[in-house]
């Protein structure tokens, strides 16, 4: 039981770290610092990565709201 409270807490953790990283990513991105290549496949990770992240933390929230 306490277990799946650290794993969730950990999940919510790591989900907010990467939207922060992400976030000064894309900040460096519109003032132009960063070079983004126009591929399919960069772009198809880019957007697998992005929904992981967010049904983890969907996942996490709502195993600790409503459990």
């Amino acid at each position: 039981m306490v277990t799946g409270y650290i794993f969730t807490a950990f999940l919510i953790i790591l989900g907010l770290a990467v939207m922060r990283l992400g976030s000064i990513h894309f900040k460096k991105f519109k003032e132009g610092k960063t070079k983004i290549k126009s591929k399919l496949s960069g772009k198809l990770s880019f957007l697998i990565l992005f929904l992981i992240i967010i049904g983890l933390i969907v996942y996490s929230v709502n195993d600790l709201l409503f459990n």
